[in-house]
């Protein structure tokens, strides 16, 4: 059985909001999804499967800690992040320049996602409105999308994702609720990946209560759960052997015990891990949303004399909001 690495420790959620002055009457609205949470448990079969029965006779706690354990890998949120995470990362933001792309590529999204909602409510006004859907999106949900950016690179587009959005809930709406509608569903995602960035689970569209990432749903007082020590400190090869049931129930056993008795370093050292990490984010976050605030506008359009003495990043970016701007008609 390999050793737990002793290795060295790496060592107010923003409130966005919208009004429109607009006083015509309201249209439509747009609904929310809120899908069920599914739960999790492990069968009679499973626990054959995976060699873990054999420690209920001897150490029910220890069962029941691997019973956690394998739950937060194959928990129905984790399964839906790495889904939602393929699809964003299926989209580039090299596409606004490609004819090709702008006239003939159309993507379905699934009801209930951001893109989807952004697609609906923008057809007609925008010459492609899922692919301004799926930019959009992704400049939303950054952290999910952008994972080569920097943190202060991913809010600079949020941020310049979201004075386009009210740009064109003012101007392209018909009706205060409409717009408010759509901006409002923006907005719910913007903050869910501002907690991202600063290292808490959520998922979107969910009942969930967002969770800090060493923890999981169930834990009390953010507690460091036995999973995350165990991908920190054991060997990963390690750890999907035993996710897989190729562990014998001594292995488990010992890496249980193993866990626990140095549970407490672990905890700490992951604790203030995190608080650092945070810490950074959010100087990072508000570093981006400085970036875009200082520039200058005319018409939802970053004005020519606003670009002199950029980096090669914020051009990228204030072209960026030129290429969908351009794709309204």
């Amino acid at each position: 059985m390999p050793k737990i690495s002793n290795d060295q420790l790496y060592t107010q959620r923003s409130i966005y909001s919208y009004t429109r002055n607009d006083d015509k009457p309201s249209k439509n609205k747009f609904n929310n999804v809120h899908p069920a949470n599914a739960h999790v448990s492990i069968s009679e079969n499973a626990k054959r499967q995976y060699k873990i029965a054999a420690l209920a006779d001897e150490n029910d706690e220890l069962l029941a800690s691997f019973q956690s354990f394998y739950q937060e890998f194959m928990s129905a949120e984790a399964i839906e992040k790495r889904r939602l995470e393929q699809m964003e990362n299926e989209q580039s933001f090299n596409q606004l320049e490609s004819k090709f792309v702008v006239e003939g590529v159309h993507y379905v999204f699934p009801e209930g996602t951001l893109q989807h909602t952004i697609t609906k409510a923008l057809e007609g006004k925008v010459k492609n409105a899922s692919l301004y859907a799926s930019e959009l999106a992704s400049a939303i949900r950054g952290s999910i999308s952008m994972p080569e950016k920097s943190v202060e690179e991913r809010s600079a587009y949020r941020e310049m994702a979201l004075r386009q959005a009210e740009f064109i809930a003012d101007n392209y709406f018909e009706s205060e609720e409409e717009a408010k509608a759509f901006m409002d569903e923006l907005l719910e995602y913007a903050e869910n990946d501002l907690l991202r960035e600063k290292g808490y689970i959520v998922i979107d569209h969910s009942d969930m209560k967002p969770f800090k990432a060493y923890s999981s749903p169930n834990s009390k007082h953010d507690e460091v759960s036995l999973y995350t020590i165990a991908k920190r400190y054991v060997d990963n090869d390690y750890v999907e052997r035993m996710i897989n049931g190729k562990g014998t129930p001594e292995e488990t056993r010992q890496l249980l015990m193993q866990i626990q008795q140095h549970k407490k370093k672990y905890q700490n050292g992951i604790l203030s891990e995190f608080v650092k990490n945070e810490r950074d984010a959010i100087n990072q976050i508000n570093s981006g949303k400085e970036m875009v605030k200082n520039l200058e506008w005319v018409d939802g359009y970053v004005s020519n004399n606003a670009e002199t003495d950029q980096s090669d990043f914020l051009t990228a970016l204030i072209k960026w909001n030129e290429n969908m701007l351009n794709l309204f008609y």
